[in-house]
């Protein structure tokens, strides 16, 4: 009876330990589930409100124009770069909260950058002209979801208010000449001081999207935004589908990539890298040399499928840049040059036609596909006319 009794407390014991294990258990995964979502939510969320806090004490600091939470435009990398293989995209969040910037109006710049650069927020006032800068410690942040943060003063390893908008770069450019082979702010100099000004004079959103994936706003996907301008205005039945092929790449591809949505992944793009030698072996109207406009050889060929009719059409076109020696050629340093370049394209956006020249147009016969043309070993400017249903330079 005695063991009987023995028997059955054991039994009891056992079954409430199991039972108490299993709930620890569950209670233990629930914990690491919410450690690895819901409180790396709130940690980066307060990085971002912490960092849009110390801007604000620093413009405050820096400006007697200061004029409280209102007028910001905040550019980031956060969602775009990790920290010890964590996703920093709350911190947008934070940055929401603390200086009422968003996505609608603009105000919040979210800039595409590799998981394993350093995250850094840049805080601009348009109206007194200063951005505050910041960049993240990576030794600062915690190593676990149970960590504590750090003082804010110890959380950034990098920071720095400097007056940015344009006239005062242009009117100081030596000073900060050397401020930006200093690196004031991280490295991100061209980035922030490009991207900063044009989104303050109201750079449209097709273009601020084409400079966020671009990383920075240089006068090279300037010229890409313009020609896709031009794309789609000549191309006007809409619901086609597009198929880039450019012949002379550079930062305009970018542009094409965000403005026309034609991406290799959806077999809308193609890239060939034409050497000197190529160039001298198109035909004339191509090359930059002979008829037509002289300087302006092809560099990107932009092709159209009527949604009605299921026909290739197709434009050549070349970039015709504008003479800016006597105004942005002034500035010697490389990014107050290109920023005064940036800005004048900027207010030339609603007027593509007057740099984009179109140098050829043609529609492409029945059986052939642009694919067929951007294909290894094909010199596509070379056999364009002879797979064309109809072919035209501006000059016939």
């Amino acid at each position: 009876m005695f063991r009987q009794k023995r028997t059955a407390v054991k039994t009891v014991v056992v079954s409430i330990s199991m039972m108490f294990l299993l709930i620890t258990g569950f209670a233990f995964s629930a914990s690491a589930r919410d450690c690895s979502t819901d409180s790396d939510y709130t940690y980066w969320k307060t990085v971002g409100r912490q960092a849009a806090t110390k801007a604000v004490k620093m413009l405050s600091r820096s400006s007697h124009r200061f004029n409280g939470a209102k007028g910001y435009i905040a550019l980031t990398n956060a969602g775009y770069a990790e920290v010890d293989e964590q996703s920093t995209m709350a911190a947008l969040d934070g940055l929401v909260q603390v200086l009422g910037v968003g996505r609608g109006d603009n105000s919040l710049v979210e800039i595409h950058s590799a998981a394993e650069k350093a995250l850094w927020f840049a805080v601009y006032q348009p109206r007194s002209g200063y951005c505050a800068y910041l960049e993240v410690d990576p030794d600062a942040v915690y190593a676990g979801c149970c960590g504590k943060h750090k003082k804010s003063s110890q959380f950034f390893s990098t920071t720095a208010c400097e007056k940015i908008n344009a006239e005062h770069l242009y009117a100081n450019e030596e000073i900060y000449a050397e401020k930006f082979d200093a690196e004031i702010f991280g490295g991100n100099e061209f980035r922030i001081v490009t991207i900063a000004n044009a989104v303050a004079e109201g750079a449209p959103v097709y273009a601020i999207r084409a400079f966020e994936f671009h990383d920075h706003y240089c006068p090279g996907v300037t010229s890409g935004i313009i020609e896709a301008l031009y794309a789609k205005s000549y191309f006007s039945n809409p619901g086609g589908s597009y198929f880039v092929h450019t012949v002379q790449p550079w930062c305009k591809e970018d542009a094409f990539l965000s403005m026309l949505n034609a991406t290799p992944g959806k077999r809308g793009y193609a890239v060939a890298y034409a050497t000197d030698a190529d160039i001298d072996g198109w035909p004339e109207w191509a090359d930059g040399d002979g008829v037509g406009d002289v300087g302006v050889s092809a560099d990107t060929i932009v092709y159209y499928q009527d949604p009605d009719s299921g026909v290739w059409d197709g434009i050549v076109l070349g970039f015709d840049w504008a003479d800016l020696s006597d105004t942005c050629g002034n500035y010697t340093n490389s990014t107050i040059n290109k920023l005064c370049m940036d800005l004048y394209y900027l207010e030339k956006m609603d007027e593509p036609e007057t740099f984009v020249k179109v140098l050829a147009e043609f529609e492409l016969n029945g059986s052939v596909v642009p694919k067929s043309l951007a294909r290894p070993g094909v010199d596509t400017i070379n056999v364009l006319e002879s797979n064309a249903a109809s072919f035209a330079t501006p000059e016939e």
